[in-house]
């Protein structure tokens, strides 16, 4: 069962935030005394959340004033570039150093997302999504790129459980996820670099649909609660 931390729970809400459009660049967050009210945690579990999202460049604490969202392109467009330029580096070096012990683990992982598939669970994929990434970038041997990837833990659990649960995409992964660790199985460093590349691409284009209906929908429901000015004089 997989042990959820106090300050990952704040991430996700300050996410859930972001993602429903409530905090937009340059708004001040809640403090962190109330950010624990809010969601029932101590202050230091929710210190501890803003400073990972201060790391990561997503908020910007200034002292004295408060916590502020900083300016840049959507959150989650954000992570999946980078994802892309460090994954795929990860996926090509994996393909070079990989050993039986990693293989096998993978290869685990792979069949318990397919369990998950056939039983729709949703949550326990995206965790072994999380740790099948997380194997490739342990396979590639580059310690500093490996520490980008535990310490933005918490923006990648919220982003793929989220991202898991748009239609098609649990089946969409798992080809790629068998055709990146086939590539690395046969040692071909250039196409498992591709399939990943291909694999992150193909899911930031779901979320930007996705993103993209939500903002439509949330445009006629805005333009629904619009009272006709004229019809609002006839009363």
């Amino acid at each position: 069962m997989k042990i959820v931390r106090s300050s990952d729970v704040v991430i996700e809400f300050v996410l859930d935030l972001i993602i429903k459009g409530e905090i937009k660049p340059g708004d001040k967050l809640p403090s962190t005394e109330n950010l624990a009210r809010k969601i029932g945690t101590s202050v230091i579990s929710a210190r501890e959340a803003v400073q990972n999202l201060a790391s990561v460049g997503l908020v910007e604490i200034s002292h004295g004033r408060g916590i502020f969202m900083t300016e840049g392109a959507p959150v989650f467009e954000e992570l999946l570039e980078a994802r892309k330029i460090i994954e795929s580096h990860n996926a090509m070096r994996a393909a070079r150093n990989i050993d039986p012990d990693g293989l096998k683990n993978i290869e685990a992982l792979l069949a318990e997302m397919q369990g998950d598939i056939n039983k729709g669970d949703i949550d326990s994929f995206s965790e072994m999504d999380y740790q099948f990434h997380l194997a490739i970038g342990k396979a590639a041997g580059n310690r500093i790129l490996l520490k980008v990837l535990e310490n933005i833990e918490g923006l990648l659990r919220y982003q793929q459980s989220t991202i898991n649960s748009l239609p098609g995409i649990l089946q969409s992964s798992s080809v790629r996820h068998r055709e990146i660790l086939d590539a690395i199985q046969r040692g071909d460093s250039d196409l498992a670099a591709r399939f990943m590349t291909q694999h992150i691409t193909e899911v930031i284009e779901s979320w930007k649909k996705h993103v993209g209906r939500l903002q439509e929908r949330k445009g006629k429901e805005r333009s629904g609660r619009v009272k006709n000015p004229i019809q609002g004089r006839l009363r």
